[in-house]
């Protein structure tokens, strides 16, 4: 396989890392169905002739089958939307202020008791599941309700309580981006529209604002939240035309650069000579996905194609679609397969 100053995501050139010849070949990127740790899928709501559906749908990285005990999520309720995902645990929101948390790699779903006050479905709250890291079957549902033009209160399940808690004061802040909320090291987060990242802590019950990493207030810079490597903390990925940037939120709300890769946008098969290292070449900038992995592995759309790339290892996975492709609209929820067991939560 013949390599080039900027590596292009073309399928037939492609080799599995793990293939008993790909150690003999000489090449920067190569695809892998990935190990433990790392993001297993996303979960996703495909629409059809601009319609929208409820049926959810699940899609893997790599070339192996989906490993789910139910691939075909009959185990799930129906009219539920997927919005969030926390260490292997899924959270769907229903009609009529209905929650669910469940385990896809168990085939367990449990619904939670109804909040003291309905939220309504056509203002979508800020939505994050937070599982403890302490214990990784207990969890928070946090709900970022609007108060006004510039500010939301929260609400909070907790699995070990099994009741609902609302904070007392309004975090003022701006809109909240929607389909942003991630949680990392027991705290949600979310991005806003300021730009900023707003903070929630449901064992505290303390909000914070925290500025963005540098490089997502540049003109024309995309930028994503989500988990990624050993630490447990929060990270962003930030796409410029340049190169993806990967940074990590530190104790004293500093960022720092976890690692950085280099693109090439290119127009047809032109290729673009680069000095510090092998770019991925794509005719349009990525856009970065939420995401969650023990490695320091980020999710993009890329020309078509949703992408794992692994900083470290230089390894790609792409997503596996049963069936067309949905578009990048969509709002994928990316999922890590564990096996801890939803706790079983009082019925209100």
């Amino acid at each position: 396989m013949e390599t080039s100053a900027a590596m292009a995501f073309d399928e037939t050139e492609w080799v599995l890392a793990d293939a008993p010849f790909a150690k003999d070949l000489d090449v920067d990127w190569v695809v892998t169905d990935g190990d433990e740790g790392a993001v297993s899928g996303v979960f996703f709501h495909p629409s059809t002739a601009g319609r929208r559906r409820i049926c959810l749908s699940y899609a893997p990285f790599g070339r192996l089958l989906p490993a789910l005990p139910d691939p075909s999520l009959s185990f799930l309720p129906p009219a539920a939307y997927a919005r969030s995902s926390s260490r292997g645990l899924l959270l769907l929101r229903g009609p009529w202020s209905t929650y669910y948390v469940c385990n896809p790699a168990t085939a367990e779903c449990r619904r939670i008791p109804l909040p003291p006050r309905p939220h309504q479905f056509n203002a979508v709250p800020a939505l994050a599941l937070v599982v403890r890291p302490d214990d990784p079957a207990q969890f928070y549902v946090v709900c970022g309700l609007a108060v006004g033009d510039n500010g939301y209160r929260f609400e909070t399940f907790s699995s070990a309580s099994g009741v609902w808690k609302a904070s007392i004061v309004a975090s003022s802040v701006d809109a909240i981006v929607p389909g942003s909320g991630v949680s990392a090291a027991g705290v949600a987060y979310w991005r806003t529209s300021a730009p900023s990242v707003l903070a929630y802590d449901p064992a505290t019950e303390k909000a914070r604002v925290i500025r963005p990493p540098p490089g997502c207030v540049e003109a024309g810079a995309l930028w994503q939240l989500g988990e990624a490597g050993g630490e447990g903390g929060l990270c962003c990925t930030c796409v410029t035309r340049a190169e993806v940037l990967v940074y990590c939120l530190r104790e004293s709300d500093e960022w720092t650069v976890l690692g950085s890769f280099p693109l090439a946008i290119v127009g047809g098969d032109d290729a673009v000579e680069w000095d510090n290292g092998d770019p991925i070449a794509c005719k349009e900038t990525p856009r970065p996905l939420r995401f969650e992995s023990t490695n320091l592995e980020v999710v993009l759309w890329v020309d078509g194609r949703v992408l794992a790339v692994d900083l470290e290892t230089r390894r790609v996975r792409q997503l596996r679609f049963d069936g067309p492709t949905p578009s990048q609209e969509e709002d994928y929820v990316s999922y890590i397969g564990t096996v801890p067991r939803v706790t079983p939560v009082a019925s209100s």
